[in-house]
């Protein structure tokens, strides 16, 4: 069983789903798995859960200046 999502109507479910395979303009022949939902009857795309970025903030301009004085930057 896999868990989908409607567009529609924002349900998640779980179904067996179906392959629809179609062709991408950019990729070519492609597939992907899909089912009807149970509340409105739209056809739904699997869920996917949103990736974590590991990206760390970057600092800003006073952090990397040798003469910060309580977050400015006092050389210029």
């Amino acid at each position: 069983m896999e868990t989908f999502q409607c567009d529609k109507c924002g349900s998640r479910f779980e179904s067996a789903g179906r392959r629809f395979e179609y062709n991408s303009p950019v990729y070519g022949p492609c597939s992907k798995i899909i089912a009807d939902c149970p509340e409105c009857g739209s056809t739904s795309d699997e869920y996917r859960p949103p990736k974590r970025s590991n990206r760390k903030p970057e600092p800003g301009p006073a952090a990397s200046c040798p003469y910060s004085q309580g977050g400015r930057c006092c050389a210029g």
